[in-house]
């Protein structure tokens, strides 16, 4: 089992409301991965693989630019497929302690993110493959708290 910890580091402060445990949330975020991935790089030279984004939802070149939706604390059920919404428990503890506006980079550990198992493209909150055991490099940015239950947030 992965024993280190979420490293959170405050990009932009936030002003606005905290979410709680079942909220759904828009957010904005920006994704590394290496090694491993599909569509990874690897450096013939250095050999080695080369980390490099592979989406952002900030990226107005691609159609579907605009933030996600995630529902904190509901996860994808083991050998689902992904559904809008759901989320993972990395992505989750970062989300409980940010306020709207804010923006944070997170290395999520793979124990808080897709385990000993990884996920497959069609099991991942960002579409991509995340090997077994791999740790997610990525920025969030919570942009608005939708609403709980029916009510506003």
């Amino acid at each position: 089992m992965d024993t280190e910890t979420l490293s959170i580091e405050v990009l932009k402060e936030g002003g606005g409301k905290t979410p709680q445990m079942g909220h759904r949330v828009l957010m904005h975020y920006e994704l590394w991965a290496g090694e491993g991935d599909t569509s990874s790089l690897y450096d013939y030279d250095k050999e080695e693989y080369v980390d490099n984004i592979h989406y952002s939802t900030y990226d107005t070149s691609v159609p579907l630019a605009a933030p996600i939706e995630i529902c904190i604390g509901t996860r994808t059920p083991k050998d689902e497929v992904y559904t809008k919404g759901q989320s993972i428990e990395g992505l989750d503890r970062a989300l409980l302690g940010m306020k709207e506006g804010e923006k944070v980079a997170l290395t999520i550990p793979a124990d808080l993110a897709y385990g000993e198992e990884g996920g497959s493209s069609f099991h991942t909150f960002h579409g991509y493959r995340t090997p077994p055991h791999m740790p997610i490099r990525c920025n969030i940015e919570l942009v608005e708290i939708l609403k709980k239950d029916g009510v506003n947030g």
